[in-house]
């Protein structure tokens, strides 16, 4: 008898997730980290609080560095994305530095287009909604 095990299969993308994810074909606009000479335009494809990804025709590279704006209701900012996968025109990034108030922005998108099932998977079901002219931030039911 072998003592080798045998191989498990690889986990998908969405397997490996952390973080809900929804799908969206919001505008994105991108740019190496620290220059504006070379601006993408792309369409958003999903979009979750930890990265995104988006169908593009320009080429980019794994472990590019870009900063996104995302065109939400309210344009997200994110300083710093880095290339995680390609496949193809499609791309797929991390946030490695979101700003606290564009994560808020985010995550008011996000919490607003979760599916119910999603919903019903996150306990506690609270979030931290900030106050407009206040510095802290309080829990706040959802349900």
């Amino acid at each position: 008898m072998s003592s080798a095990a045998a191989p498990q299969p690889r986990p998908s993308r969405a397997d490996q997730r952390q973080t809900y994810r929804i799908t969206t074909t919001k505008p994105l606009r991108y740019a190496p980290r620290h220059k504006t000479s070379r601006i993408g335009n792309a369409r958003l494809l999903d979009l979750s609080d930890a990265g995104c990804s988006f169908d593009s025709t320009s080429r980019l590279a794994m472990g590019d560095r870009l900063a996104l704006v995302i065109e939400l209701p309210q344009p997200v900012l994110i300083t710093d994305a880095q290339v995680l996968w390609i496949d193809g025109s499609r791309y797929g990034l991390g946030f490695a530095r979101v700003s606290p108030l564009e994560r808020s922005r985010l995550r008011r998108f996000l919490w607003k287009h979760l599916p119910d099932a999603a919903m019903s998977d996150l306990l506690p079901l609270f979030a931290a909604i900030e106050e407009p002219h206040h510095s802290q931030r309080r829990p706040h039911s959802l349900r």
